[in-house]
C-alpha cells in the first residue's frame, strides 16, 4: 500500500513540474551589422571629437576651443565627402521665435521650427558657417565644403530671451551662428528687457560658447541708405568700438548686416573702419541669390534669402522647403 501511495505522489510531482512555463530564451547578438545606409536614406552622423587629454566626447561640456576643433574636423571631413563649394547661402533669422511684417507678407517662426531647420541640416551633412571661415572663404585662404550654410540673426535687446535657447539647439546639433547686435538699449536701465548687464551678458555667453561669431547691426538701426558717408562710418565705427569693449574676451567685430537691408552707396568703405563683410537682401535675381567668392563686388552686400516660415515655406525664394533652397544654391545633392 505504501508502495502505491508512494508512485501516486510522485505522479503528481511530475505532473506539476511539466506544467510550469518554460522560460523564452535569451536572445543573443550576432556579429552581422546591417548594411551600410546611403546617404539619402540615412545620413552618417558628422565626425566627432576623440576624447583625449583636453577634449571630450560631450558638446554640452566642450570649452570654446573644442568646439571649433571639432567644426574644423567636421570641414575636413565634409569637404572629402561632398567636394568644395562654389556658393553658399545666407539665411536670415531674427532669432528663434518672431513675427515680422515683411512687405506684404509675413516673415515668423516658432522655437520648435527653428529647432526642426537646426535638425535638417545636421542630418543632410550641411556645414554652418562661421564668420571667420566666411572671411578667410572669401579671401581665398580656405574652401568649404559643398553644403554649407550661413545662418545670420539680427537681434537686439531681445535676444534675452532668445539667445539662450538657440545655443542649447546649436550645441545639439553642432550648428553655428552670426549674431549681429543692434544694441541701442541693452545698457543697463536702458530699457524694461535690461534692467541690469544681463543682455548683454546672454551675447557674452554666445562669443565665449565658440558657437557664434558676434557683428553689428548698428546703433540705431536706422536706414543707412539715407544716412551720410560720414555719419553713417562714425555710427558703425563707436558700434564696433561699443560691441568689442562689451564682450570682451578677444571679439572683434568684423561683419554686419543691414538694418532693412538697405545697403548705402558707400557701402564699397566699410573695410576703411574694419569692417570686411556685410550682408543685404534680395542683392540680385534670385537664382544668383548666394555668396560667391569670385565677386568681391558683393561682400558689402551679399544677398540673404529667408529661412522657410512654420509652415515649411519660405517667402524668399518664395514657395520653398529647406531643401529646395539648399539644392537651388550648393552642390552634391545627388
Amino acid at each position: 500500500m505504501k508502495r502505491i501511495l508512494f508512485i501516486l505522489l510522485s505522479a503528481v510531482l511530475l505532473l506539476s513540474a511539466c506544467a510550469q512555463p518554460t522560460p523564452l530564451p535569451t536572445l543573443v547578438p550576432t556579429a552581422t551589422l546591417p548594411p551600410t545606409a546611403t546617404f539619402t536614406a540615412t545620413p552618417t552622423p558628422p565626425p566627432t571629437l576623440t576624447p583625449t587629454a583636453t577634449q571630450n566626447p560631450d558638446p554640452a561640456t566642450w570649452t570654446k576651443e573644442e568646439v571649433r576643433a571639432n567644426h574644423e574636423k567636421e570641414r575636413l571631413a565634409y569637404l572629402e565627402e561632398q567636394g568644395a563649394a562654389q556658393s553658399i547661402p545666407a539665411l536670415e533669422y531674427h532669432g528663434d521665435n518672431y513675427r515680422i511684417p515683411f512687405g506684404a507678407a509675413v516673415v515668423e517662426l516658432s522655437p520648435e521650427k527653428f529647432e526642426e531647420q537646426m535638425a535638417w541640416f545636421h542630418e543632410n551633412h550641411v556645414h554652418a558657417v562661421t564668420g571667420e571661415e566666411l572671411r578667410d572663404w572669401l579671401n581665398g585662404n580656405i574652401e568649404l565644403p559643398a553644403r554649407s550654410v550661413i545662418l545670420t540673426f539680427d537681434l537686439g535687446n531681445n535676444g534675452i530671451n532668445s539667445v539662450p535657447r538657440m545655443l542649447e539647439v546649436f550645441r545639439k546639433y553642432q550648428m553655428f551662428g552670426l549674431f549681429t547686435i543692434t544694441h541701442y538699449g541693452m545698457d543697463a536701465g536702458t530699457s524694461v528687457l535690461c534692467p541690469d548687464d544681463r543682455c548683454w551678458d546672454v551675447f557674452r555667453d554666445a562669443h565665449n560658447s565658440g558657437y557664434v561669431t558676434i557683428g553689428t547691426h548698428t546703433i540705431s538701426h536706422a536706414d543707412f541708405s539715407l544716412k551720410t558717408r560720414e555719419d553713417g562710418l562714425a555710427e558703425l565705427t563707436e558700434s564696433k568700438r561699443i560691441i568689442e569693449e562689451k564682450i570682451g574676451n578677444g571679439c572683434e567685430v568684423f561683419l554686419l548686416t543691414w538694418p532693412l537691408e538697405a545697403v548705402p552707396s558707400w557701402a564699397k568703405d566699410l573695410k576703411t573702419i574694419g569692417i570686411d563683410i556685410a550682408f543685404g537682401g534680395n542683392t540680385y535675381p534670385i537664382l544668383q541669390n548666394a555668396a560667391w567668392k569670385d565677386k568681391p563686388e558683393d561682400w558689402f552686400k551679399l544677398p540673404r534669402i529667408l529661412p522657410p516660415n512654420s509652415d515649411g515655406i519660405s517667402g524668399r525664394p518664395a514657395g520653398k522647403t529647406l531643401e529646395e533652397i539648399m539644392r537651388m544654391y550648393t552642390a552634391s545633392w545627388e
